[in-house]
């Protein structure tokens, strides 16, 4: 009973608002329910023409509900047959995303909007990203001495974003100044510290970089 209890507290709290059903949907839903999880089965056929007695709905109406909730992921249609629909039920922690604990709340982190600049607890994963190496010119960087860059400066509003920070060696952090990290690649490509194998290297790590391709682990 007391993990009855919980699903349907997790089908209140979290499905209904979470998929968005409205009366009827939420109806229809709890009535597939019925005949499938609540006594143990994976699925049910739904005979449409019953569906005024069972649901108070129309056939049409049925259909249209039926569809909805497919389309929204809390049923799946399985097969049309003569008799009717079958379809099987999810519960809601069977649906991505929909049930939100505490604990779960916890691991769900946009990494989109996270300050990785000012935040201490993100600025080791920019210099793991880097595998200890300084950005531009893979010298080799600890957390004792690295530093992080924008790799468009703050001055040109270069954003916090993962897509913008590198971890670099104190050299590179002082001389690059105002410069894009573009630019400054190519200007010690020039200076003879990197090879023309590590400038198209670092072009194309940049771009990447900027796309969102190469993200660091936050876990």
């Amino acid at each position: 009973m007391d993990r009855i209890k919980q699903t349907i507290e997790e089908i209140e709290d979290y499905l209904i608002p979470f998929l968005s059903l409205d009366t009827y949907e939420k109806a229809l839903y709890y009535h597939l329910f019925r005949h499938t999880r609540l006594i143990g089965k994976e699925e049910t056929v739904f005979v449409i023409s019953s569906a005024l007695n069972t649901v108070g709905l129309t056939e049409f109406s049925a259909r249209d509900r039926i569809r909805k909730l497919n389309e929204k992921g809390c049923i799946k249609i399985e097969e049309t047959t003569r008799i009717g629909i079958r379809v099987s039920v999810l519960l809601p922690t069977e649906i991505k995303g929909c049930v939100v604990t505490p604990e779960t709340e916890e691991t769900i982190i946009d990494i989109e909007q996270i300050d990785f600049y000012n935040d201490p607890k993100y600025r080791p994963n920019i210099l793991e990203r880097e595998n200890g190496e300084c950005f531009y010119c893979f010298r080799k960087i600890t957390k004792d001495n690295y530093v992080l860059d924008h790799m468009i400066s703050q001055v040109n509003y270069g954003k916090n974003s993962y897509r913008n920070i590198v971890a670099t060696c104190h050299e590179c952090n002082s001389t690059k100044t105002g410069k894009n990290g573009e630019d400054f690649v190519r200007l010690i490509y020039r200076k003879g510290t990197i090879s023309a194998n590590e400038l198209e290297n670092r072009l194309i790590a940049i771009e990447k970089i900027k796309n969102g391709e190469i993200k660091p682990d936050i876990k």
